[in-house]
């Protein structure tokens, strides 16, 4: 069986036995059996290849190659709940760290006093830009001849 055949064995409906798994596992419920996690792996990995190769992907906004030492530091991090900042406070200090540098090399009027936040997606990234940009703009629109902020 080649890797297409062995790809197709893996979507379907009900789910369908493969080269790695004899018996269907289901899509819908939990099976009533354990699943070898080699076996596991297999399968999971053989539909994500389904997906294409990311490094073709144009119009995606992430990276798609890093270096083995960020692979290594991914790692080594996998089992921190990255939102419990007081639970990992030297990894909330490298944020900080990496906001204060973004804003000098943004220019900002006082990296140091900037704020900023880290996210782990662009479209968080995005949102808080445009929360950023409306407070902003909410501030000069009072300023400059006490303006009303509730319409344009």
């Amino acid at each position: 069986m080649d890797l297409k055949e062995r790809q197709l064995s893996c979507v379907g409906d009900q789910g369908s036995g493969s080269v790695f798994s004899p018996s269907p596992l289901p899509k819908l419920k939990f099976p009533t059996q354990e699943t070898d996690r080699a076996t596991a792996y297999q399968l999971v990995h053989d539909e994500l290849l389904l997906d294409g190769n990311s490094r073709q992907n144009l119009a995606t906004l992430c990276q798609t190659w890093v270096e083995p030492e960020v692979r290594k530091l991914m790692d080594a991090c996998i089992d921190k709940n990255m939102i419990d900042q007081d639970e990992y406070p030297q990894t909330t200090e490298i944020e900080s760290r990496c906001v204060r540098m973004l804003a000098d090399l943004w220019n900002a009027p006082d990296p140091v006093k900037t704020q900023g936040y880290v996210t782990t997606g662009s479209s968080e990234a995005a949102l808080l830009g445009g929360i950023a940009m409306k407070a902003r703009w909410r501030k000069q629109r009072e300023k400059a001849a006490n303006r009303p902020t509730n319409r344009t």
